[in-house]
């Protein structure tokens, strides 16, 4: 049995900190939950702990809710609070002349450097308890945050740093074994805490799990499993190189394409892994753009690159450990390395779909029926025309086999025999200019507008009847509006769902209580389109719009913008901010309205998508129809090159 043995005097614990650097380190710098999480669990490692035991209630958040961390590893003595825990900015790795711990005899190399991760909890919570036990000794003290601030404004403002002394709760003898417990309590959140969305972060965070450190989530093991996304890749490349060979710098991990487009709670991206934790979040490293083959391989895209190199003499991350700072060498040949390398991926893609889809198309009863027996000339052309429609990145697999029915159905029509025919005698034997021959009947836009139309109008149908319901779960309308961005705005094809943005919203701006229930809100979305960061906050059918609301939009808008950062080659320029409702306020004037426009603010209702949706409607409807016409009358016969279509 455990016991307790307070000591007769309570420990002297002091701290000094600039609560400007606070903000930073811990307020602003942490505002993700597992990212919070895994910093405490960082800790933990470079103290030599074997086993961390994660507990997170399941229950609402209240007052009294609190979030632990518990390890086995060395603990620390009342000196060794004050001297290294209480240290802001501490560097461990210069201070002991070593980056290496010894646990049960084998070496370990240390992951924090800096000395900031304690401050991380200040992120998310207003309290920060910590119970440490070492050599049969313990303390356990409290870091108040509001205490902090009023303890700033007691002393003198000239001075650089303030003395904060932490709360000593316990002190005293114990037979408990050593190790440390935080305590993170006073939430600066409502909503419940999403446990399996922790999970697959801190899993993501770490390539060290395993025996020789377990991690648990609620009595469960994160295991490696969860984080092994290599296993969803249709296609993989091993890494395992060296990128530098005067310097020695070495890479390994892999990269790889989902068989779907990556979801948005998973990241897109590869992760930059440095003594098995995670130092860069997921990045496609800005590649892009026109004259990049394969550039939509970028949406299925994921992966795993260790590269110890960026944590060894120089420390190359951020203060905030979860990003690489790229313009300083050798992160810079990393980078272009990696660049290069998506690249390469990108161009491999796109032959392996190709391969793939020719497969399926193939096996295709209809093309063994119709086209595989046809004759040698009429069947080459074919398939080199099909060959070519594989390669385009932007016609899915299901689209290429129904352009291959559609083919293998029309080669019983004695016109279209003729048009293969004459193609052959003319000497017309690439597949490019066969396709340009094609484009000049118009056939195959006719076809593929089919396609896109039909998948719009189920797209505006199912839209028109989640409003109608007045959907109220978040994942129904998200999703929905993701993946179709252009009921948003015509232009947007491809929007890129920038999750963290998201969740950063959520934590900052928990929406009241007392807002009633027509009137709350559905959910943020924030999605990137080109350089440009939309700020999207969608509104239950009902609601309406005030000055209130707007007002709340503009400071979405603020707080997100200076999180972008400064660097010139950041994927995000400026941030624009909307939000969608049931209807306007009258407090809310046409002049109020173009002065937010003017500065990026945009107010839309559902009316208004339903409006333009309508309008959409109608002309995708006469797209379809005419096109299904002229497909059909060309088939026929009765259309050839030149002729008027009115």
């Amino acid at each position: 049995m455990q016991t307790n043995k307070r000591m007769n005097e309570p420990p002297h614990l002091e701290m000094k900190i600039d609560i400007r650097v606070l903000e930073h380190l811990g307020l602003k710098m942490y505002t993700s939950l597992p990212a919070v999480i895994a910093e405490y669990v960082a800790n933990c490692w470079d103290a030599g702990a074997t086993l961390v035991d994660i507990t997170i209630p399941e229950e609402p958040i209240d007052e009294e809710y609190a979030i632990t961390i518990d390890d086995n590893g060395q603990g620390m003595t009342v000196e060794e609070v004050n001297r290294k825990f209480l240290v802001v900015g501490r560097r461990r790795r210069e201070e002991e002349g070593t980056d290496v711990v010894l646990v049960n005899g084998k070496p370990r190399k240390v992951i924090g450097r800096k000395g900031i991760g304690k401050l991380a909890g200040f992120g998310v919570a207003g309290r920060v308890e910590v119970r440490t036990r070492k050599n049969g000794e313990f303390v356990e003290f409290r870091m108040d945050y509001d205490k902090m601030q009023k303890r700033l404004s007691e002393e003198d403002k000239g001075k650089i740093k303030t003395t904060y002394l932490p709360e000593v709760l316990d002190w005293g003898v114990t037979e408990e074994p050593n190790g440390t417990t935080v305590r993170l309590s006073r939430l600066k959140r409502k909503r419940p805490v999403d446990i399996s969305y922790v999970r697959r972060n801190l899993a993501r965070h770490f390539s060290v799990l395993g025996e020789d450190f377990i991690v648990r989530v609620n009595g469960e093991p994160l295991t490696p499993a969860e984080r092994e996304l290599k296993r969803e890749c249709e296609f993989v490349w091993e890494v395992n190189e060296v990128i530098d060979q005067e310097l020695g710098l070495r890479v390994y991990g892999w990269i790889g394409t989902m068989k779907k487009t990556v979801p948005p709670e998973i990241e897109r991206g590869i992760v930059i892994m440095a003594r098995g934790k995670l130092v860069q979040t997921p990045t496609t490293f800005d590649v892009g753009g026109r004259g990049i083959t394969g550039q939509h391989a970028l949406a299925y895209l994921v992966g795993e690159i260790h590269a110890d190199f960026l944590d060894e003499e120089e420390d190359l991350i951020a203060t905030g450990r979860r990003s690489v700072i790229w313009e300083k060498e050798p992160a810079a040949t990393l980078r272009r390395w990696v660049n290069e390398k998506i690249r390469e991926i990108c161009r491999c893609w796109a032959e392996k779909r190709r391969e793939r889809k020719m497969k399926a198309i193939r096996e295709l009863p209809i093309y063994k029926e119709r086209i595989e027996t046809l004759p040698r000339r009429e069947k080459k052309i074919i398939d080199g025309f099909l060959a070519k429609m594989a390669e385009r990145e932007d016609i899915e697999e299901e689209a290429i086999i129904k352009l291959a029915d559609f083919l293998a159905s029309s080669v019983e029509y004695d016109t279209f025999l003729d048009l293969m025919r004459a193609i052959d005698e003319a000497g017309v034997t690439k597949p490019e200019i066969l396709i340009e021959f094609f484009k000049e009947w118009e056939i195959l836009d006719a076809i593929e507008m089919i396609r896109i139309v039909e998948g719009r109008l189920k797209a505006i149908n199912k839209f028109q009847e989640l409003v109608r319901i007045k959907a109220k779960e978040v994942p129904t309308l998200h999703k929905f509006l993701v993946d179709n961005p252009w009921i948003l705005d015509p232009t947007w094809d491809y929007l890129d769902d920038e999750v963290d943005y998201r969740n950063m919203l959520l934590e900052k701006f928990p929406e009241a209580e007392d807002v009633p229930e027509e009137n709350r809100r559905i959910d943020f979305l924030c999605l990137g389109y080109g350089n440009v960061l939309n700020v999207i906050e969608l509104k239950r059918p009902g609601s309406t719009i005030g000055r209130k609301e707007l007002r709340q939009l503009e400071d979405y808008v603020d707080f997100i913008s200076p999180l972008l950062g400064t660097d010139p080659q950041r994927s995000y320029q400026t941030v624009v901010g909307y939000i969608i409702g049931g209807r306007i306020s009258r407090d809310v004037g046409r002049r109020m309205i173009e002065r937010l426009r003017r500065d990026g603010i945009y107010v839309r209702t559902y009316e208004d998508l339903r409006r333009v949706i309508r309008n959409r409607n109608q002309v995708f409807k006469s797209i379809r129809n005419f096109s299904v016409i002229f497909v059909a009358y060309y088939l026929h016969g009765f259309y050839k090159p030149g002729d008027s279509l009115f």
